[in-house]
Formats: structure tokens, sequence, C-alpha cells
């Protein structure tokens, strides 16, 4: 008890006689009852009573030490006469019962009764039984000069102890078969049972009382016992098997009542469980240390086995303060308790102690725990110590923590450590780092001078302007990058440039925003003799009056702080790149990560206080640091899934949020920037751990070519869907000034403002269409799409975007869409916000930029802002009906596309909204819009769209069909007649006169703004291949049935020849049945594979109509042969790609077919049918 004060700093009123100096009376009595009521946190309940009034420390010390140690007669005859009684019993723990002869001979000890060693060796000896006379003898015989000692005895009845465990006499095998069955049949307290009925069940009772040390098991020994038999003979077969998952595992018991699950659902409970043999629980964060792997199975009391994935130390915080270190913890995530085993306590030295529905635990005198019967288990609350558990993804050891922090230098990580600014890190001593090796190393030191420092904020700038790498392009295409440093607080400004004439536009941009954040003007920059300083730069700073200190030439050493700030950031780019195993095209995501970082490092010209504090004030947070390059698995919204998908995507981290919250992630599977706050990382893995374990496996690679169809034309595709063709990744020169706020409690990032680091960045992924299928979208876009108006306010692209907001702002003027109004009482104004696009034409031209002004519909109230929000589209049967028809009567088939289709809706509600930001009228501020047309974004904007559109055809003679309300037709007195198909704001008009096709294109111009996309050669991704000449019409979905192959890995997968083979039995049994299976099978994108082959047999491919129907049955449930049978039909698409659907052979005249079979449904038993109507020789149904 002593030493426990000593090391939690509150010995002094117990063992000082004095008060301290510096400390008041007040506060001197505060810590004598702190003492004493620490102290009663470790006595027993009886003494307990005695001291429990207590508020003088050295009395109560005093009181105890008289109750514990009392040194009368008494006590000393007592502990004596116990001594020398001591008895061994057979089968008891032999290391129990030297532990217990030993705390005796420590009582005496602190009563003045000194024992000899030689006198303890003998009274242990003493205390055997007769069955150990030998080994008495021998040990007597064999001392030197007859004197012996505890260790000569300690070490001989322990190795006596392991002998007589390992011989006996024989026991039958089959009633020790008997024993185990009927031990692990019952329940916790039956195997518990009385010694009675454990020796009624045996021939003999020699081995009652002997604990089986493989089993745990009492009624015989290791060399008897059946598990230890079984687990031999199965271990004899495994060795003899070529199967490699043969390899024996370790087993471990596990017993618990299914009714005391409910009782420990907190995750302080632990159960103190001694029919366990291991520590065990299911949560990964309350490791202090871990080592992941295989670490085999444990069996739990109902037979089932459970694996154990990783191992490691587990440190708890007991109710009365004390730390428990459970050692070899082993982590089983199907565990629903957490597991304190009784034996393995046994084993450490503890002593457990059950009595009157209490445990207790000690150590000698001290009470470590306490616990409570529950519903036949013991119970203790114990807290995670926080001071010494890690992370809940790896760990904070320092070398993560080296990690995280950009592979910052020892000494620096030294001086974080003493601020006790990073939870977990109160020491520093870094290994050997083969990264920072990698991208640090250099000569020796010269000797250099101390500079001095600037005295404010901006009175002083260095820049200088960098090349990574001649070769190296960033994956934008930067070739250098260049650095702003403020003197003063070491700050840095970084941005990437593909050419060095743009050094003076990200010069205006930091300019700019450094201003504007402190309020004061820069006075002088510093730079080398560099060309980019010169000509219109060197004017620029003439004309705000910024004095340019220029270096002599050759002479960098008179620029060096900026000259060092870049070798820093390029070794710990070097690092980043080499410890995440990144392509050196990552350079620009790895550069703003460094220089994040670095703003955020202790710097010795600051006194080891960080740039980023000296400049903006505030105390920087550590909280949100992660590994760079690191494994990470991003939540998927509900909006970019269905409910049967995977919830998660593997990425990879790679930086911190752009002006906005957030982390970004690469997915480098389907090549896409992510930006996302709801991720899990696994810091110790890196890319080619995502890589390595994509979800969908690789199939044969081998490929026949089977030739089903002949080659088809050349098809092209135009409109607006030919950007759907090759993904690419093209960087813009986008920049982010790491401004962080602190990070929230949480961990996550900080929002990021202000701007200006040039760092690569890949196009944002912008949200598709949902006209379109789930595959046919671009991932990345050219540069950086801008996420709101200040970022497009900051783009390089500034003026263009500007241009396309007025061109969106001069169609709502026109349209008539809005007037400016105060807000009527009782009525809110619903917000909105600019959305930009890149839009891309099929030559690959200079992109179009496009501003839409979008309605926050979310916020609208049902009954009040809207009613009837349903809006049909045209069916894809109508859209192959009227080509067929095309192909056989020769039609004219023409495409048109809808400007702003939205725009031209009447609203019927009345509806206002907040002025466009970037366009609010002057001394109308507070007006609003009352708006007179719909929006995007309105929940009502379609519908009121359509009915529109509907009442413009109306009025031009136009009648919609009754089995498809998007199909529009007109018949002219001459016999001519014109068919129009509307989705959306897409048109197909298909006719036998073209001046009567003109005619309405004229019309329809008349009532809005449309776009003429001439013969129709491609609608919702579906290409339209005409040839004329033979009165023929293909239509094909090659690219997005290749897509689909990509992005299941089937894409080089062996092709077969029927859609679903007859060996296809597929049944609901087949489902998953045990959660291992399920969790196998959530890890395999069933549904989404089946909903991009519905899509693919909905639009042009009738030949997988049947098969997909199959596989759609198991959506709920799939297992492994169902996805064998999704995989066959990729394969099957995967030799007929190229394949068709052709109209014009014939006639147009209607063909059906229709047949069934007979009870194919395995479960059911019903039969399925099918049908096919033909249309020109094409399937339209």
């Amino acid at each position: 008890m002593k030493d426990l004060l000593l090391v939690t700093e509150l010995h002094l009123p117990v063992f000082s006689p004095t008060k301290p100096d510096g400390k008041t009376e007040e506060e001197w009595e505060f810590k004598h009852e702190q003492v004493c009521g620490y102290i009663r946190q470790f006595v027993d309940d009886n003494v307990y009573n005695h001291i429990s009034g207590e508020t003088h420390a050295r009395t109560l010390w005093n009181k105890v030490e008289a109750l514990y140690a009392s040194k009368t007669g008494n006590n000393k005859l007592f502990y004596l006469t116990k001594l020398v009684q001591m008895k061994y019993k057979e089968g008891k723990s032999l290391a129990d019962h030297l532990n217990e002869i030993q705390g005796i001979v420590d009582q005496l000890s602190g009563m003045g009764i000194k024992m000899e060693d030689e006198v303890v060796a003998l009274l242990v000896l003493a205390s055997l039984p007769e069955s150990w006379e030998t080994l008495k003898i021998s040990l007597t015989n064999s001392a030197k000069d007859g004197v012996i000692n505890m260790e000569i005895v300690k070490s001989g009845v322990l190795n006596e102890e392991m002998r007589k465990r390992s011989q006996g006499a024989s026991s039958s095998s089959s009633q020790s078969d008997l024993l185990t069955v009927d031990s692990r049949s019952k329940g916790r307290s039956e195997a518990r049972g009385s010694k009675q009925r454990g020796k009624s069940r045996g021939k003999s009772n020699k081995f009652a009382n002997i604990l089986c040390h493989h089993c745990k098991e009492k009624g015989h020994i290791r060399r008897f016992c059946p598990k230890f038999r079984n687990e031999r003979k199965k271990g004899k077969r495994d060795e003899n098997s070529d199967d490699d998952g043969a390899n024996s595992v370790d087993e471990f018991n596990i017993v618990y009542e299914e009714d005391v699950v409910n009782l420990t659902t907190q995750e302080t409970s632990w159960v103190v469980d001694s029919g366990a043999t291991i520590h065990v629980t299911s949560k990964r964060d309350f490791f202090s240390s871990y080592t992941p792997g295989d670490f085999g199975v444990v069996r739990m009391g109902n037979g089932n086995l459970s694996k154990v994935i990783g191992k490691g130390e587990v440190c708890l915080e007991t109710m009365n303060g004390t730390k428990l270190l459970l050692k070899d913890v082993r982590h089983v995530p199907e565990m629903r308790l957490n597991l304190i085993s009784v034996d393995k306590l046994d084993e450490e030295g503890y002593c457990n102690t059950f009595h009157n529905g209490q445990w207790k635990l000690t150590r000698g005198s001290l009470v470590l725990a306490k616990g409570k019967k529950l519903s036949k288990l013991y119970v203790t609350e114990a807290k995670i110590s926080p001071e010494i558990v890690n992370s809940a993804e790896n760990g904070d050891t320092i070398e993560l923590w080296h990690k995280r922090l950009g592979h910052m230098s020892e000494k620096s990580m030294a001086k974080l450590a003493q601020k006790k600014v990073i939870v977990g890190l109160d020491h520093v001593h870094l290994k050997k780092c083969v990264d920072c090796l990698a991208g640090k190393q250099n000569r020796v030191a010269f000797k250099s001078s101390i500079p001095s420092r600037a005295k404010n904020v901006l009175d002083l700038v260095h820049s200088d302007l960098c090349e990574p790498d001649v070769n190296v392009k960033s994956l934008g295409g930067a070739r250098y990058f260049v650095t702003f440093i403020d003197d003063h607080s070491r700050k840095t400004w970084v941005y990437t440039l593909k050419t060095k004439d743009q050094a003076l536009d990200v010069f205006k941009q930091f300019l700019a925003l450094v201003e504007r954040e402190t309020g004061k003007k820069l006075k002088c920059i510093r730079i080398d003799n560099g060309g980019e300083y010169k000509g219109p730069f060197a004017t620029f700073c003439k004309e705000h009056g910024i004095r340019q200190q220029f270096t002599p030439p050759k002479t960098p050493q008179l620029n060096g702080l900026a000259k060092r700030m870049n070798r820093t950031l390029l070794e710990r780019v070097r690092c980043l790149l080499s410890h995440s195993k990144l392509p050196q095209s990552f350079w620009g995501e790895a550069l703003l990560a460094a220089f994040y970082v670095w703003n955020r490092s202790p710097s010795v010209p600051l006194k080891y206080d960080s740039p980023e504090k000296v400049w903006t004030g505030k105390e920087v947070s550590y909280k949100h640091l992660r590994v760079f390059g690191c494994k990470a698995f991003v939540h998927i919204p509900k909006d970019e899934r269905s409910k049967l998908d995977s919830k998660t995507r593997p990425c990879v981290f790679i930086g911190y949020g752009q002006n906005e919250f957030g982390y970004r992630f690469f997915d480098p599977i389907q090549k896409k920037l992510i930006r996302s706050r709801d991720a899990v990382f696994i810091e110790n893995e890196t890319i080619e751990d995502v890589v390595a374990r994509k979800e969908v496996p690789s199939t044969d690679a081998s490929q026949p070519s089977l030739g089903l169809v002949p080659p088809t034309p050349a098809l092209t595709e135009v409109g607006e869907e030919a950007q759907h063709d090759q993904p690419e990744i093209v960087e813009q020169d986008a920049h982010v000034e790491v401004q962080p706020e602190d990070a929230d409690d949480d961990g996550q990032p900080p929002a990021i403002e202000g701007s200006p680091v040039q760092m690569t960045r890949f196009g944002r992924v912008t949200r598709r269409s949902s006209r379109y299928p789930e595959t046919e979208y671009v991932s990345l876009t050219d540069g950086g799409e801008p996420e709101s108006f200040t970022e497009a306010m900051n783009d390089e692209h500034k003026q263009r975007w500007i241009e396309a907001m007025q061109d969106e702002m001069d169609s709502l003027y026109e349209n008539k869409t809005f007037e400016l109004v105060k807000l009527p009482k009782g009525k809110r104004a619903l917000k909105n916000k600019w959305v930009f696009k890149i839009k891309h034409d099929e030559h690959n031209r200079q992109p179009r930029l496009k501003a839409r002004l979008v309605v926050k519909g979310f916020s609208q109230r049902k009954g009040i802002d809207f009613d009837e929000i349903f809006s049909p589209v045209v069916k894809m049967t109508s859209i192959r009906t009227v080509l067929g028809l095309a192909a056989s009567l020769n039609l004219e088939v023409e495409q048109m596309d809808v400007k702003t289709a939205f725009l031209h809706g009447d609203l019927e509600e009345e509806i206002y909204m907040e002025q466009q930001e970037g366009f609010k009228k002057e001394k109308k501020e507070d007006y609003v819009c009352r708006l007179r047309k719909s929006l995007y974004g309105l929940k009502q904007a379609p519908r009121q769209w359509y009915k529109k559109f509907e009442s413009v055809m109306g009025e031009q003679g136009y009648m919609k069909t009754t089995s498809d309300h998007c199909v529009f037709v007109k018949k002219f007195p001459d016999g001519d007649f014109i068919i129009l198909l509307l989705y959306v704001d897409d048109m197909l008009i298909a006719g036998q006169n073209v001046s009567k096709i003109n005619d309405l294109k004229k019309e329809l111009s008349k009532s809005f703004a449309m776009k003429d996309l001439g013969p129709a050669k491609q609608i919702l991704g579906v290409r339209i291949v005409r040839d004329r000449g033979v009165k023929k019409i293909w239509l094909s979905q090659e690219k997005y049935i290749e897509k689909v192959l990509q992005r299941f890995n089937m894409d080089n997968a062996k092709a077969v020849s029927c859609p679903l083979a007859n060996h296809f039995t597929l049944t609901s049994k087949q489902s998953p049945s045990t959660e291992k299976e399920k969790a196998e099978m959530d890890k395999i994108p069933y549904a989404s594979a089946v909903g991009s082959l519905m899509y693919a047999m909905v639009c042009t491919r009738p030949d997988i109509a049947h098969a997909v129907g199959v596989v759609s049955r198991f959506l709920s449930k799939p297992g492994k042969e169902h996805w064998e049978a999704v995989k066959w039909i990729l394969r099957y698409l995967r030799g007929s790609s190229k394949m068709s659907l052709c109209f014009g052979d014939g006639e147009p005249v209607l063909v059906g077919y229709t047949d069934a079979d007979m009870a194919g449904d395995v479960d059911s038993m019903r039969s399925t049918s099918g049908y096919l109507i033909t249309l020109s020789g094409g399937a339209i149904s």
C-alpha cells in the first residue's frame, strides 16, 4: 500500500509530519481526506467499518497498520501456529500453497519475527503429504552440508508436481469420455458440482481430484484426456493431408449462461468466468497493445466455434481506481460478453475469492477489484484506462503518431509529448525509420548562424519555386510548386503550377488571402533571381508597394528559409510516398498532406510553438490526423446504393478536406476521388492491401472469340452521354490554404478555410442524373468542378463561371421565372445554391462550363409548398416499338433536347425563394423571389414541366397514347403521321415527312429553348446505328456492358455460350445458413450486379431475361451458388457484348411467343411462364 501511495503521489499526508510550503490549510485538509478515501478503497469490509469516519491520513494509517499488522503476542502465536500446521492437499495448485506459506512468513516478518530461509524450506517439506516422502528424503539428503534452502525446495516440489501429473495409474478411456461429455453437456453450475457426483461416475476414485491441464476438468490427467487424444488424432490426419487449411489451431474453452447476456450489455461489464481458459473481448478499441492474426478458435458453451482474430493487452481501471493489466487477451468479434478468466488470473499470481454472492480479487493484502453475482455468474464493472488505451483502429503507438505527423522528427515529437497535446504520447524514442532514411538522409550539416526573425506577420515573406522531378508530373499535369513563407510565424502556403508563368496568378491569390485574414499589408518579399519573379511579377509588386529583395546570383544560401522549406516538404513527400506505396504521380496529394502537418509542427525559431498557432493565435488539434496513404473504409450514402448493396467501399486516405469538412479518399478500383467524414481507418495497411482485396474475385483470364454476331457498323455517340466514354484523371490547378479550426471531439477533421496551397486535385465526384444507369457516368472530371459559389470565385476559371451563371440568370429573366417581392408574413423562403458542371463534346474540344440554379427542395412541406410530384417518362418498350416501325417503314428519326426544361413549368403553389448568391439586387437585398415558374430542385418541377409540355403538344394537335403518356401522336389529313417520345428533356421524333418534322421543331422552339441534335444517335446510353440502304436499325449497349464487366472484375473472364447453364439448380436452401457464410456474402455486391444486368435486359438484351429473373429471386439472401450464376451471366455477356438488337426484317407485324416450364421453381414448385413480342424482326417486349 505504501508503494501505491508513492506511485500516485499521495504519500505526503501519511509520512510527512508537517504541511509542505506553498499549501494552504484548506488544501492540506483536502489532501488528507483524499488519501483517506483512497486507502479505504483497498481494505476488507470488516476493516472498513473501523476506519470509515477517519479524516486524518496518518491516524487512519496507524489504525490500518494496527488491524493488519498487530504485533501482539496473540497475533504472533496465531500466525506461527498457522504456518506450522499448514498442510498441502493433493490436487491443489502447489504454486498457491507456496504463495500462501510465503504470505504468512511476510506477516510474521512485519511483526518482528524473522524466519530463516532454511526453516521456511523445512516447513514446506513438512507440509507435504506422505505420498511425497521420496522427494523429501531426496532433497534433504542431497543438500550441501545438510543446509537446505527455499530455492532448492521450490524447484524440487514444482518439478515433482509436473511429474505426478504426467504419470499415474491407468483410467478407463471410456470413463474419461463419459466425464468429459457430461461436464460439457451441463450448465456452468452443474459442471462445478460436488465431488461426490464427480466420484460416482468413475470405476476408481484415484484421479477424482486430479485436474487435467489440457481440458481443465477433474477426473483424469492429460495423458488419458479424451479431448487431447482426439486432437492428436486430428493432428496426424492433418499432417497427412494436402489441404492448405488443415493446419491445427489452438482451441480454447468458454462457458457462459445465455440468460446472463442481457444483464451485461454495458461495455464496462466484465464476467469473471472460472470456466474460461482465456480472457476475451469483442472490442478492438479496448486493447492497449494489439497483434492481429489467426490465433485459433474458442469453443462456446453451446459447442459453437468462434474465430480469434487478434490478441494483446487490456488495461482496466476498476471502480476503486486501481489499474488491472490483463495479458494475452483474445479478440473474438462474435463474443457478446467481456470475459475475465479466473484460471489466467490464478496463473498470474492473483487471488480470487467467491463468497456470499461477492467476488474479490486481491494480491497480498491489496484489494484490486470487486464484483457481484448475477444469474449464476460473477460480474465486475471496470472501464478501459484512458491513459493507456489506444485508438480504435490501430493503436496510437509512437511509430503510428510518427506516420500520422508526416514523419515528424523525434525532437519535435518530444516537444508535443512534453506539452501533452496528444493523448497517449508521453515519451518519444523513435526506432530507425526506413521511410525517413529514404526521404531525408543528407550529408553532415555545415555550421550556420542563427537567423533573425521579423517582428510582425507579413513584414517579410520568403518565396521560391521548385520542380520536384523533371520526368514526373502530378496527376493534374503540374510540374512545379511555389512556396510562400511568413518570416514571423513561419506559416507556409504552397501552390502547384503547370508552368512557371503561373507564379504571378497564385501570388495574387495568396496576397488577397493573407491581407484579408490579418488586416495587414505585405511589406517585403525575398526571392531569388528566377525569371518567374521578374517582368510582370516585378511590375505588380511595384504597383502595390511591395519591396522585392533579390538574392545575388548563385547565392541560394541567402534565400535559405525558402530553399530549406522546399527541401523539407520534398523530404516529407518522399517519406509519405515511400510508406504509402503510392506512385510518384501522387506527389501533389502528398505535398498537401506534408504541408498541412508542417504548419502544425513545433518550430525551433518559434520556441517549439507551431506556425499555425502563431498565425491564428489558437491551439492546434491533432485528434483528426491519420496516416497518409492508409487503407480506409468509406461509408456509401443511401442515394448512391440500393438497400442490398454494401454500405462501405475500401479506399486510400490522401488528405484533408478543402474548404469543407471531411477527409479526402481515392478509390483505386473505380479511379475516383471521394470526400467524406464517415470513414474507418486501417492505418497499418496501404494501397496494396486495398487493391489486393477487391470484393469480386478474378476468374480465368482466357477468352475465346465466339463470334456470336457479325460486327455492327461503327457506332458514334453524340449529345450529353458522350462524356461517359473515357473517364480521365486530369488535375486542375486548384489551391487550398489550410486554415483549420479545432477538430471536433470525435476526431473529425476541422473545416478548412481560406485558400491557397496549389495542390494536385482530382475532379470532384458529382451526383449523377437518375436518368442513367449506375455505371453510365464519369467518376472523375477534367478539373475540379466547384461545389459552391465561393469556390467558383476562387477558381482559375472564375470569369468563365461568372459568364455561365449570367447565362443561367438570363434564361430565368427571359422565362419570367420569378419576381422580387417582400416576404409576406407567415411565409418562408426556400434556400438555393449554384451547381456547376463541366460539359464535354464528342470531339474533345475545350469543355463548356455550365451553371445551374437549384432550389433546396428538401425543405419543402407537403400540402403547403407542393402536392402531387409524379411525372411519367417514356417506356423502353415504346422506344423499341417506334424504332422498329422506323426501320420497316423507313421513317425519319430525329432527336431534340430541351434547354432548362424544368424552368418552363408553371407553378400552382405560392413559393418564395431567397435571392441568388452573387446576383442580389442593390437596395433590394432584403427582398425575396416569388416563383412564377418551376426551378430545378423543386419537388413538383418534373410534374409541372410534363404538364406544360403536354399542354403545348395538345395545342399542336397531338394526342398522348393510353398505354404510354409520354408517347404523343398526330395523324395528318394526307395520311402522314408523327410520333414524339419524351424522356424528361430528351425527345425522339419519328415521321415520314421531314418538312413536317421540321415544322414541329419550329413550333416547339417557339415555346421552349430547344437544341436540335439531328438524326438520332443515342438515347439513355443506348446507341442507335442505322443503315437506310438495308432498312435496318441496331440498338447496342456494348460500352455499358464493358463497363459492367470491368466494375465486377469480369472483363477478362472466360466467355460462355448461354445465359444460364443446365447445371444451375438454384434454391433458397443454398442461401447462407451460418454467420460466417453471411459475412462472406455481405462482401459480394450481388444486388448491384443483378441491377446492372437488369438494365441491359430491359434495354437491349432480352436473351438474358429468364436468367436475370431466376437470380433476382434470391436478392434478399444470396448464396455462393447464386453468385456463381450471376458471374455465369456476366461471362455470357463477356462473349456477346457486341450483340445488338436488330429491327427491319420483314413487315411491321406484331408476332408473339409464349411458353412455360413445369414446376421449375424448386422451392415453391410453381411454374414459370414467359413471353416475347417482336415487331419488324426485333424484340420489343
